[in-house]
């Protein structure tokens, strides 16, 4: 007996454990009846869509599964959601050979995505499966409370299904299962259009005895009493919980308990107790492996706002108090949680284990962590709610009031609450008392308060006047230009701004002029059409054959095989190998970094082989070119466009010669290889591995001239397109996945484009020629501290402008014009092969501009409150009244601005 903790048991899992759901999720989908599955994780729910998934397929049903996980939660688009349910059930049900998915979708996108998905059932599963019953299943529904945008027309189409059976009894062959961690309420809002009040509620209890008894055979305790006394021990422990009793099962079966001794009932029971106190309940968050206990811990503690409230009404469930059933938020987070079951029409812990682990002192320990307020909260209810000087005022009330908002509190809390406020009330009568008696006194200080507040007036306007002559010295200008330049180069460092500054490089790659189509490059493309037309895929080495023979007839200077071809793909291998030994000219690939796929052999050994390896930033893009790669241990390898590029320039008489003064450097021709720096350009601490570029790239594919096989083998490519030119062939098509993310990939509206590894090649390709041919700049990057000054340079730009121009009004333009300026001028340095920084630049310029008059306005402040301390310390006559109107001053002051008072003031009366 093999025990399975966690995870989905596979269907034939001898520790299955059938229980009362199984018989009735069966019967109910035979029925034609919509089912959902909802409870806690860990309790048996995928298991159960496995188990009556292969029964159904057992008797001759179709079925599938989506997976919500597998879609993702997360950046996703409803296109892309929607598009991946029906991409899901497709696959699922086989079509893929029987209807091609990207060309139907595009033929219905001027409807609406659930439009779609709606004629996808009607018009393809129905339709392609006119006689069989179709289950869908849908598992790990609650990832779909991730999305950014509400689903709840998808629940609506469930319901749409079902109505329709009246309608049309085709729809009677479609059953929908749901499974997941949530309510309907959490899925659906609309409660018009919800499926659920017209579905079968499937419920998933803890095991019994009877139903596992099964379990027992793999104890090896002794005698089969004996295993079932400590299986009983083990549900007395779990009450049947699936995870825990399989993790205790496998416990005792797998680390060698019971060799060598003979069990009794007794000591079988304590045996079972002993493994729970020492492998499960001690020091458990060490030992919760795989998890199960923590995700109930942080499925408690992880929502803030509620996180109070579901610790509040676990403790009254701890209490022995009577706590309901009803459909409050944190009693469905207990209840998801799976730490509590609800038992008739009150809450119950679910059993011994989690009341051992979670139990008050755990309770109390994280509700003081919760609460600002907890040491008092915990000795007023120690003196039954008594001890009014442990009662929150004044600011500690404030702080209370602030923390509890947008949360839902535990009764205990709004008590504690509501007893403050009270107190609050009771202190504010009293000193409406004590106001009466203070009444008469501010009167005879009311004339004098008003005397202070002229002369203050008189004086802030005499300062303000004074202060609007003052210019601070250029001295700021600089301090504050070295401060900003510094600070904004620390971020650079911290790879704060990479991503910024490659999406900038990205705008400049697609917005440059085109350099119209290349003239030394072709690409031979494998599109989905091709595929169709070929009819299999990998292409056939007979079809590869013929088109490699096509092309050498028309002459072309090389051919780079853009195909992995490890392996042979009959028929034509014979065929194919031939060619292979009789063209000198033809170049295969092979990958050599992180999983690697073999050249085929044939050129292996000719020495015509290239890297297919591409490098990609963090971001998934290709923005550099890995020409090749080597070490002391293992021989230099070039990559595939690089061998081609060379192979090509070298036949023009150009091969790449070491530069003295840099041996790094490589001389080609009119252009120079210059290899990648870890922090070249907008690059922090990238992989500089190998020997990479920075890609220039040419264009799209677009910008080549491009045939397909297909036209390729029907003699529709002319001979002098081919004729002396470098050839590539490779795969453009989705379904192959040999697609990256480039800079053409970002885009303002829809989702990005990807462009194909052949295409990227042609790219690498057409930059070294043209760059050794034409003299076509590689893009080139400034030496680092170069990049500092040039930082520095336009911080210093948005501070002078600052200090020059103090209106906000009139700054604001001059920013913009420094701004253009500073895009306009990197723009066209990278239309010359310079890519210099921009972001930090602009940051630069902007923070500059604006911390400026922070600072400056800060020491005029101190001027000016100096200045208004003086004029009121000149009034002789009247020195008591310039006394108050000082305090007046004091009091709409931060501390800092009043400790400079008084040392005005100290100052002054010493030299008086």
């Amino acid at each position: 007996m093999k025990y399975q903790i966690g995870g989905s048991l596979k269907k034939d899992a001898p520790s299955y454990i059938e229980r009362k759901a199984d018989s009735q999720i069966y019967d109910a989908l035979i029925r034609g009846e919509f089912c959902y599955v909802f409870n806690s994780r860990q309790m048996g729910k995928s298991s159960l869509l496995v188990r009556t998934r292969a029964r159904l397929l057992g008797e001759g049903f179709l079925c599938t599964t989506v997976d919500m996980t597998n879609i993702g939660s997360e950046n996703v688009t409803p296109l892309q959601w929607y598009k991946g349910v029906v991409g899901d059930i497709w696959s699922g049900f086989g079509l893929s050979g029987e209807v091609n998915l990207k060309t139907w979708w595009q033929e219905w996108e001027e409807i609406s995505l659930l439009q779609r998905l709606s004629k996808f059932i009607s018009e393809v599963l129905l339709v392609k499966f006119p006689e069989q019953r179709l289950f869908i299943f849908i598992d790990e529904i609650d990832n779909i409370l991730s999305l950014d945008f509400t689903v709840d027309d998808f629940f609506a189409l469930i319901r749409y299904c079902y109505n329709q059976r009246a309608i049309n009894p085709e729809y009677e062959r479609i059953t929908f299962a749901i499974f997941g961690v949530a309510t309907p309420t959490d899925l659906i809002q609309n409660k018009k259009s919800t499926p659920f009040n017209i579905g079968k509620s499937i419920e998933l209890t803890g095991f019994t005895l009877n139903e596992s008894l099964c379990l027992a055979q793999g104890l090896h305790l002794g005698a089969i009493e004996l295993n079932q006394a400590a299986l009983q021990e083990i549900l007395n422990w779990t009450e049947g919980q699936p995870f825990l009793t399989q993790k205790l099962c496998h416990l005792i079966a797998n680390q060698g308990w019971g060799e060598g001794k003979e069990y009794n009932q007794i000591n079988a029971q304590t045996l079972v107790s002993n493994i729970v106190e020492s492998r499960i309940i001690q020091r458990w968050e060490s030992q919760d492996e795989p998890l199960h206990l923590r995700t109930i811990r942080d499925r408690i503690l992880n929502n803030d706002a509620i996180a109070a409230s579901v610790l509040g009404t676990y403790q009254q469930i701890l209490l022995d108090e009577q706590v309901l059933t009803d459909h409050s938020r944190e009693k469905i987070e207990l209840l998801l949680s799976g730490l509590v079951i609800s038992q008739g029409d009150r809450l119950k812990v679910k059993n011994f284990i989690y009341a051992r682990i979670f139990d008050l002192e755990w309770v109390a320990k994280h509700l003081d962590n919760l609460r600002p307020y907890s040491q008092s909260l915990n000795i007023w209810i120690s003196s039954q709610q008594q001890d009014k000087s442990q009662l929150l005022t004044g600011i500690e009330l404030q702080q209370a009031f602030a923390w509890s908002q947008n949360k839902q509190l535990s009764d205990i809390d709004y008590r504690f609450i509501a007893a403050s406020q009270e107190l609050i009330k009771q202190e504010i009568s009293r000193d409406l008392d004590t106001e009466k008696v203070e009444k008469q006194k501010a009167l005879f200080a009311l004339q004098a308060a008003r005397e202070a507040s002229r002369i203050l007036a008189e004086a802030r306007k005499y300062a303000k006047r004074n202060v609007k002559q003052i210019r601070l010295g250029k001295r700021w200008i600089l301090g504050i230009t070295i401060a900003v330049a510094g600070a904004i180069i620390l971020l650079r460092g911290a790879g704060v701004l990479q991503p910024m500054e490659w999406n900038m490089l990205d705008r400049f790659i697609q917005n440059r002029p085109s350099s119209g189509i290349d003239p030394r490059v072709v690409i031979i493309t494998i599109d989905e059409p091709d595929l169709q037309q070929i009819g299999q895929y990998p292409i056939p080495d007979k079809v590869l054959a013929q088109a490699l023979n096509k092309l050498k007839s028309y002459q072309p200077r090389n051919i780079g095989l853009d195909l992995y071809r490890d392996l042979p793909v009959s028929p034509g291998t014979e065929e194919l190998t031939q060619i292979f030994k009789t063209t000198p000219n033809l170049i295969g690939i092979e990958k050599f970094v992180g999983s690697k796929v073999a050249p085929p052999p044939v050129l292996d050994k000719l020495g015509q082989v290239g890297l297919a390896d591409q490098v990609l930033d963090g971001d998934g893009k290709v923005r550099r070119a890995l020409l090749s790669v080597g070490s002391s241990k293992t021989k230099l390898r070039y990559n595939l466009s690089a061998v081609l590029a060379f192979d090509y320039l070298k036949a023009e008489g150009i091969t790449p010669e070491s530069i003295p003064e840099n041996p790094y450097y490589r001389q080609l021709g009119k252009g120079i290889l210059i290899p990648f720096r870890s922090n070249d350009g907008g690059y922090i601490r990238a992989d500089a591995g190998g020997y990479q570029i920075i890609l220039n790239y040419h264009g799209t594919i677009e910008d080549f001239e491009n045939f397909s096989i297909t036209d390729l083998l029907n003699d529709n490519v002319p001979p002098q397109a081919i004729k002396d030119k470098i050839v590539l062939i490779g795969s453009i098509a989705e379904s192959i996945n040999d697609l990256f993310q480039t800079p053409y990939s970002t885009r303002l509206f829809g989702p990005p484009t990807q462009m194909a590894g052949v295409t990227i090649n042609a790219n690498i390709v057409s930059q070294i020629i043209s760059a050794a041919k034409t003299g076509r700049p590689m893009l080139r990057v400034w030496w680092e501290p170069i990049e500092w000054l040039w930082i520095l340079l336009w911080s210093g730009i948005g501070a002078v402008l600052s200090w020059h121009w103090k209106s906000l009004n009139s700054l604001i333009p001059f920013i913009l014009i420094a701004a253009a300026g500073l895009i306009a001028i990197t723009y066209l340095l990278f239309n010359i092969g310079w890519w210099i920084p921009i972001i930090p630049p602009i940051f630069g310029l902007i923070v500059a501009a604006i911390t400026l008059p922070i600072f400056t306005s800060r020491e005029l402040e101190k001027i000016q409150l100096s200045q208004i301390v003086e004029v009121l310390l000149a009034i002789k006559e009247q020195p008591a009244v310039a006394q108050i109107a000082i305090e007046y001053l004091k009091q709409g002051e931060s501390q800092e601005n009043q400790t400079l008072i008084d040392e005005t003031v100290f100052n002054i009366s010493s030299k008086d």
